[in-house]
């Protein structure tokens, strides 16, 4: 298994991606095979940073604008998305990235405002009313 395949293959330029956003630092991308969903972007430090745990402030107040610009994006194009990092064991690549996804087969980590889960209890009630307007 290639340990930075982001540092090995896609920053050089070895495999060809669609680029999203870029800065001197940070790349934004869709990866040639999707993983995710009917859009799925790629957002990683040029860099090698292992993980979140590692990343400078400087360098994360720049992913996060690279990350902000590019998921405006499919916001824009889907209504909505998810934004997912992972650390240690489940960390498949031991580089930096964040995944964007949005659309069928994204893995809900929570129910979308718009529809109520139907296992859940009904709010209970305040423990006051509300004041008259």
């Amino acid at each position: 298994m290639r340990q930075d395949w982001y540092c090995d293959e896609v920053i050089p330029g070895r495999v060809e991606v669609d680029v999203v956003a870029e800065t001197a630092t940070v790349l934004a991308f869709r990866p040639p095979r999707p993983g995710f969903g009917r859009e799925h972007v790629i957002v990683v430090p040029k860099a090698h940073v292992s993980s979140l745990l590692d990343l400078t402030p400087a360098l994360a107040a720049e992913m996060l604008a690279v990350l902000q610009q590019a998921s405006a994006q499919v916001v824009a194009r889907h209504g909505g998305c998810q934004v997912l990092t992972t650390l240690g064991d489940e960390q498949h690549n031991k580089h930096l990235h964040w995944h964007i996804a949005a659309g069928d087969g994204v893995a809900r980590f929570v129910t979308p405002a718009r529809s109520a889960p139907s296992n859940t209890a009904p709010a209970a009630p305040s423990a006051s009313p509300a004041p008259p307007r």
